[in-house]
This record gives C-alpha cells, sequence and structure tokens, in this order.
C-alpha cells in the first residue's frame, strides 16, 4: 500500500511540475515579452487592399466611344490611417469642409431634420427598412425617427455631441459604412468624383484629418449621353436580388475571390451594361499592405495586378443613330398634332440582322442620369415615360404599312395574280353592303396588286384579306416576326397579330367578318413594335430570310488589339414563298417612293428607295404615322421601320426615314452630288 500510495504523490508532484512549467512559460510569453511578440506579429501581419478592375468600353461598329471612363478623385475614409478613438470627430469635420466647398458627400441615412426634429424620408422606405433591421438597429417597424436615432447615438458612441446636425452628419457616415462593409481592406467613399481643387484642400488639412484621404478610381462618362440611352443602358447600386443571385453562383466578395460582388459594387441595370455585365466587368486585384506595431503602413506592394474588362462593340452606327435621333426629335417636336409626344426608328442590316440604330423620343441623357439628382427626379415623373425604350417595347397599330405581307401571302397562297383585279374601287368597299362598306383612301378602279400597294387601295385589301382569312393571315404574321419577339439582346415586347381567340379574350366579344378585312389593313388588334417592323421589312427586301436580330458585334480586350468574339449572322428561318413574289411586291413598294404616297419623299432621293406608308387610327388619339423602307432597291443593305405615334397626317415618318438612310449613304450621296457638280461645270465650259 505505502508503495503504491508513493508512486501516486511522485506522479502528482511530476504532473504539478510540468503545469507550473507551462504556467510560468505563459506567463513570461504575455507578461514579460507580450509587448514584443505583439510588435512582431503586426509588423508581419500583412492586409490587403482591392484594386478595382476597369470596366470594360461601349463602342458603336467604328469604334465611337459610347460609354467609357474617365479618371476621378474620390474622398475616403480608410481605417488603415484613421482611428476608432478619432473617428467620430474626424468624420464630422471632413463632412462640414466638404460643405463648406459645396461637396455632395455619401448620404444614406433615411432620416432627416424638419423644423429641428428628425423625421423619416418618405422616398427611403427601403432604406427605412433596412435600418430597423435585425442586422442594423434591430427595432420594430413601427419605430420612430426619434427611436431610431436614439439607437443610432448609442450604437456609434455621440453621445459627447449635442447639435442634432452634428450627431445627423456623423450617424449618416457611420452608418454608411456600416452598410458598406467598412473595413481594413474596404475603406468608405465619403464623396465621389471631387475637384483638384478639393483634393488639394483635404491635402493641406492631411493632419488634422486621419483616415481622410483621396484615391484615384474610374467612372463611366458618355461623350454624347443622350445617343444611345436605352441601348446602352444604366449602371447602378447591386440589388439585393443581383447579390443573392451572385451568391447562389459562388461569385461574392472574399479574400479568395476578390473578383466577386460586395454589396457596395455598381453593377449594369439595363441595357447592354447589364446583358453583358460579365463580359464588362473587370477582374479585380489585391495590394498586400503591411503595419507596424501602431498600424501604420510601412511598405504595399501589388500582389495581382487588376485586370481591364474587355469591351463590347455593337452593331450600332453612331451617324446613323444620330440622325434617327435628331430627325425623330424633329418631326415629333414641330407637333403634328396636339397630342403627339412620342415615337421610335429602328434600322437593321438587312443581310445580317445587326441594329444599325435604335432610337426613341422622348430621349435622355445617360450623362446627366448618373450625376444630376434632380434630372433624374424629373425623368421618373414625367408621363410621356423617356425612360420607356419604345423601339423594343412600344406596341403601335401600324396601319397599312401592313399590306406588303398581306399581298405576300395572298400572291403564295394563290388567292389573287400579280396582274389580278379582285375589286374595283369606287371610294369604298361594297361587298358587305349595305350593313357594312367601309371607305378607300381614294377612287383606284381596277387596280392590281402593283397599283394597291403603289397607293394603298384598302379596297383592295379589303377583298384579299377576305378571301386569304385571318388565320393565314396570322400565320404569315408569324412567319415575319410580327406578334412575335426578334431575338435581340436587350429586352423585347412581343407585338399582337388579331386573331379570333386573342380578340374575344382581350374584348369579351366573338370575332367577325368585318374584323378580318379590318387586320388586312394593320388595324383591329394589328399591334407591333417598330423592331418587328424593321425585321418584316428586312425580310421583304432579302426574299425571306429571317436573321435573329442583334446589337453585339464583337468583343475586344480593352486595348481593342485582341479579338476575343465575333458575331455571325443567325438564320432563325426562311419563309418559303416563290422569290417572285417577293420582286412583285419590292416592286410595289419601290413604286411608292417613285409615283405613290411616298413620292414627295422619295422621287429624287440619290438613292432609290422602296417603301409603305401607313396612317392607322387609334381610339380617343390622332392617327399614328408609320413608314417601312429599304434601300438600295437593287441590291438591298438597310431596312427602316418609323413610328410616329399620334402624328395625325403628313410626312413626319417619311421624313424621319428619309434622313436615316441619307445618314447611311452619306458617302454614296456626296460622290453623287460631287459628280453632278463636276458635270455641271464641265457643261459650262
Amino acid at each position: 500500500m505505502e508503495k503504491g500510495r508513493g508512486r501516486y504523490i511522485f506522479c502528482g508532484v511530476m504532473l504539478a511540475a510540468v503545469f507550473l512549467l507551462y504556467i510560468g512559460r505563459l506567463a513570461q510569453w504575455q507578461l514579460l515579452e507580450g509587448s514584443t511578440f505583439e510588435e512582431e506579429a503586426v509588423q508581419s501581419s500583412a492586409t490587403y487592399l482591392k484594386l478595382t478592375g476597369t470596366r470594360g468600353e461601349i463602342l458603336d461598329c467604328n469604334g465611337n466611344v459610347l460609354a467609357g471612363n474617365r479618371s476621378v478623385y474620390n474622398a475616403i475614409y480608410s481605417r488603415l490611417s484613421g482611428s476608432n478613438e478619432t473617428r467620430n470627430a474626424v468624420v464630422l469635420e471632413a463632412v462640414k469642409l466638404l460643405e463648406t466647398l459645396n461637396v455632395p458627400w455619401t448620404d444614406r441615412l433615411p432620416i432627416e431634420i424638419k423644423s429641428g426634429k428628425y423625421q423619416f424620408k418618405t422616398k427611403m422606405t427601403a432604406e427605412i427598412e433596412t435600418l430597423k433591421s435585425e442586422d442594423i438597429l434591430d427595432l420594430p417597424s413601427s419605430a420612430t425617427a426619434d427611436e431610431c436615432m436614439e439607437s443610432l447615438i448609442e450604437r456609434y458612441d455621440l453621445e459627447a455631441y449635442t447639435s442634432p446636425e452634428d450627431i445627423r452628419r456623423i450617424a449618416s457616415v457611420r452608418y454608411g459604412m456600416e452598410r458598406a462593409y467598412f473595413s481594413r481592406t474596404n475603406p468608405f467613399v465619403l464623396a465621389e468624383d471631387i475637384s483638384i481643387e478639393t483634393v488639394e484642400l483635404l491635402s493641406e488639412r492631411s493632419a488634422d484629418l486621419p483616415g481622410i484621404e483621396t484615391q484615384v478610381e474610374q467612372t463611366r462618362e458618355y461623350p454624347e449621353g443622350d445617343l444611345a440611352p436605352h441601348i446602352v443602358g444604366t449602371l447602378g447600386a447591386i440589388s439585393q436580388e443581383q447579390y443573392d443571385a451572385a451568391e447562389e453562383a459562388g461569385n461574392t466578395y472574399s479574400a479568395s475571390n476578390v473578383s466577386g460582388y460586395s454589396y457596395t459594387d455598381t453593377v449594369g441595370q439595363s441595357g447592354i451594361e447589364s446583358v453583358f455585365e460579365s463580359i464588362l466587368r473587370g477582374k479585380n486585384g489585391k495590394e498586400s499592405v503591411t503595419t507596424d506595431a501602431t498600424g501604420k503602413v510601412t511598405s504595399t506592394t501589388v500582389t495581382e495586378p487588376p485586370e481591364a474588362g474587355d469591351s463590347v462593340w455593337l452593331t450600332i452606327d453612331s451617324n446613323v443613330q444620330r440622325a434617327a435621333v435628331n430627325a425623330l426629335a424633329e418631326q415629333i417636336e414641330a407637333k403634328p398634332t396636339e397630342d403627339c409626344e412620342a415615337g421610335a426608328v429602328v434600322a437593321l442590316d438587312v443581310n445580317t440582322g445587326g441594329i444599325i440604330a435604335s432610337a426613341t423620343y422622348p430621349n435622355f441623357d445617360l450623362e446627366k442620369y448618373n450625376t444630376d439628382d434632380a434630372y433624374l427626379t424629373q425623368l421618373y415623373a414625367d408621363e410621356s415615360q423617356p425612360l420607356f425604350n419604345r423601339a423594343l417595347n412600344g406596341i403601335f397599330t401600324p396601319g397599312s404599312v401592313f399590306k406588303p405581307l398581306v399581298a405576300l401571302a395572298a400572291l403564295e397562297e394563290g388567292v389573287i395574280t400579280p396582274t389580278s383585279h379582285p375589286v374595283n374601287c369606287d371610294g369604298a368597299y361594297h361587298y358587305y353592303a349595305p350593313d357594312y362598306e367601309p371607305g378607300c383612301l381614294g377612287v383606284h378602279g381596277e387596280v392590281d396588286v402593283y397599283g394597291a400597294i403603289r397607293n394603298s387601295c384598302n379596297a383592295f385589301f379589303f377583298d384579299v384579306g377576305r378571301m386569304l382569312t385571318i388565320h393565314k393571315m396570322h400565320t404569315y404574321a408569324e412567319l415575319f416576326a410580327l406578334g412575335e419577339k426578334t431575338g435581340c439582346e436587350l429586352n423585347e415586347t412581343a407585338g399582337i397579330m388579331s386573331d379570333p381567340k386573342t380578340y374575344t379574350e382581350r374584348h369579351g366579344a366573338n370575332w367577325y367578318d368585318g374584323l378580318t378585312i379590318q387586320a388586312a389593313i394593320g388595324q383591329c388588334d394589328d399591334m407591333f413594335t417598330p423592331i418587328e417592323l424593321a425585321e418584316y421589312c428586312a425580310m421583304i427586301a432579302n426574299g425571306g430570310t429571317r436573321y435573329k436580330t442583334h446589337f453585339l458585334n464583337k468583343v475586344t480586350d480593352y486595348d481593342r488589339a485582341v479579338e476575343k468574339e465575333t458575331a455571325e449572322p443567325e438564320v432563325v428561318l426562311q419563309a418559303e414563298i416563290e422569290d417572285e413574289y417577293f420582286k412583285v411586291v419590292r416592286e410595289g413598294m419601290r413604286q411608292v417612293c417613285t409615283e405613290g404616297t411616298a413620292a414627295s419623299t422619295f422621287s429624287d432621293f440619290g438613292i432609290a428607295v422602296a417603301g409603305k406608308t401607313g396612317t392607322a387610327e387609334n381610339a380617343d388619339h390622332s392617327d399614328n404615322l408609320t413608314f417601312i423602307g429599304f434601300a438600295p432597291y437593287e441590291n438591298p443593305e438597310i431596312a427602316v421601320a418609323v413610328v410616329i405615334e399620334y402624328g395625325g397626317k403628313g410626312d413626319a415618318a417619311k421624313e424621319t426615314a428619309k434622313a436615316v438612310f441619307e445618314a447611311y449613304f452619306a458617302e454614296t450621296l456626296q460622290k453623287e452630288a460631287k459628280n453632278a457638280e463636276t458635270t455641271v461645270t464641265e457643261g459650262t465650259e
């Protein structure tokens, strides 16, 4: 027993000795040598800063910049050079300095001071909810602005401040920091795009404002912000939905994925900026930052250089686009009718489906959209909806521009021949007399398909539509993309082609024969987008090949030296219609421009144009003015569709199309003009 007890005692002593040794060593490390080890740890510790990759440019087909970049100075608060103890005081001083310079600062707090009282900003509902949420203040939804401010004062240690204005200034910046995930690796942007004078002043005051620095960043710029805003699209702060999608895809920001999306990122929200976000977005880099025992930066090294995003080249031709934008504005602002205030133009490459121009009126300016809050508020309040892309999403009653389709269908189906005279037009259509005798636009006599297209004879197309039937008209409309999306990269709205089932659903009434003949002249429920009309016109021009419309021309690296992707024409279908019938319809459309309803605009034009005019009735409004056309007649290159909503009567649609053709064929027309001058001069001599 004694031996066993001695053994236990010995083991206990040895165990105690080991613990004493460990305790002594720990005491030495922590109490005697702790500061040395801490200093070594800080000295050897390194963090990193994110280096943002430049966003790729958006260019037209000739390399002209539609959306580019410029360098700007931002005022930031850096946790590396600031301290927790002085943060509130420095923030307040910096904000007051910016205010004296009339420099806007980042203010996300949804609370303002009015009549000496805190109150919520009514237009920041979502931000108010975030402020009260469990992640921030964890307050009930019924919490008042005062209660929120009390929580913010406690949260950010603002009890020492007495001025409500000063408290709000600091609280807003601190709240913004929290919302932006402010950290050692993620400085807070206090003010964006500041002037060089502000940079110099902040530099002079750097000793009084520890933590406040200036940083060079890239921001979007638009050489012509109103040239193609609906196409280029907008940038904006990443939404919760977009962030969640990135998170689900495993593409959020982290130390191992610095190019992932963070809550502070700006991303494409519409247009090309959104559709090609993954191509345009650059890759972020890393800058390693080493600090000493006091937290002072001792060295920086770029360990991963950032990479610029690729540049997206569009099929848009700036010269043609500019002509379309200006012509639309000129024609509509001339006010053909009191209710005319909107329209659109689309021009397509007949042989590829590339979109040469896509213009909408009313328009807006991307530069102001991104920099002028008052302008943005005005845009959203404007009842004419300048942000709405009418070229791709507006649906309009087309009127007589639908007639060439009916002619093609009737020829192919054997309802008529090129020389048929189905009616003797005396100014009205009498098949349903005496109950229903719709009028014509003139007295055309025994007209064939050429004359019916040339003079837009309603009586002819009433009768042809009746014989063709609504079902076959609907089938051919689908073939020519009327009532269907054309396939371009941006959001489109599908138009409507009249049919009995849809009519009953829309109107709660049964279809009757009178509607069929109205549909044949582009009335009834016929409603198409301008891009659908352009696609349809291009198919007539090229003999029935339906291309998928597209804005993308090619993708290159940022320096434009390496071509990474080229868009190839994509054939959707080939209309199985006899080529001779396309020739008949094209000849009829040519006659429209030489001796028919568009002769006043195109008969002496330097390029042979074929087209069709339209005037579509609207309940409670003036008529729509429409035009479709292609050129050159013998070897088509470009198809154009114009809609002037509520334009009434007149030449607005034709003149807009003419301006587009003039821009597209500018070099050819100039050469012809010079040749003509030379000929006249030689003749004089």
